[in-house]
């Protein structure tokens, strides 16, 4: 708040007493006269209209000093009003830095991801502010800087867009390399696009680079999985091999008409069944 009050009162205060003023005929002083307001003067002059010169000068000299008086106080009064509008935008102006400035980590979202939006107290609401999710490269974060507590940030999969008519190429040979590369190479690389802050493909890079990897898990353990196959498959047979070379169905030949005829279930392929374990 400022420091300066208005006077609304019809009295004006008196002059300062270091004030110097012209002398007034018949030896009075205008020191001697104190400010009335307009209002006093008239109902004077209305109850005295025999009034003798030395008191109307008088009074002329009051309202004088009252009119200088007032717009002494006016002019204080808007220089005082100005000051306390320059300190109030000041304020403004630090408070809307503040709300606009983004949070640690954050950067202004301007039209980086345009179709982030949340709903919030039932409205749509576009996210502000983001960054690169912590735990999933593939995603960012994002804040409205209006959250309450326990609100936010929010989480969104961001995909590189298509550049409009352009007709799509094969990735180049040294750009696919970096991408499935040693990490070292996907690093670089990752890092020289994080640096043109366009998520969709610092994700999408990501993303590659993570279905990759577990491609490259998978047909591993396809392989494992393959051997282990084989080496049953081998040792079945040679099991199969020894059971016919001892002749071991002839040592229980009394059970052939016993057996029920109706084949178990076995767990093979189509091929397999088919006598193809290739």
């Amino acid at each position: 708040m400022s420091s300066y009050s208005i006077n609304l009162s019809n009295e004006s205060p008196a002059p300062p007493a270091s004030s110097s003023l012209p002398s007034l005929p018949g030896g009075a002083s205008v020191a001697e006269v104190s400010p009335l307001s307009p209002h006093t003067i008239l109902a004077t002059l209305d109850a005295h209209p025999d009034i003798s010169t030395m008191q109307l000068r008088q009074l002329v000299h009051s309202l004088t000093l009252t009119i200088q008086t007032r717009a002494s106080q006016h002019a204080t009064q808007v220089a005082g009003l100005k000051n306390t509008i320059a300190g109030l935008k000041e304020n403004l102006g630090q408070v809307t830095e503040r709300y606009d400035a983004p949070p640690d980590g954050y950067m202004r979202n301007n039209g980086l991801i345009p179709d982030f939006d949340v709903l919030q107290d039932g409205n749509n609401i576009r996210i502000h502010f983001i960054h690169h999710h912590p735990g999933d490269p593939t995603r960012v974060q994002g804040l409205t800087g209006a959250e309450k507590p326990g609100e936010g940030p929010y989480s969104k999969p961001v995909y590189a867009q298509p550049i409009r008519r352009l007709v799509p190429t094969a990735l180049p040979s040294w750009y696919h390399h970096m991408l499935i590369g040693r990490t070292t190479h996907f690093e670089k690389l990752r890092n020289a696009t994080v640096t043109t802050n366009n998520y969709g493909l610092i994700t999408n890079l990501s993303r590659y680079h993570q279905d990759h990897d577990a491609l490259h898990q998978l047909i591993q353990e396809q392989d494992m999985l393959s051997a282990k196959l084989e080496l049953v498959q081998e040792c079945l047979g040679l099991t199969r091999g020894r059971l016919e070379a001892a002749n071991a169905a002839s040592v229980v030949g009394q059970l052939e008409w016993q057996e029920d005829r109706r084949a178990e279930p076995v767990p093979f392929t189509p091929k397999q069944r088919q006598g193809h374990f290739a």
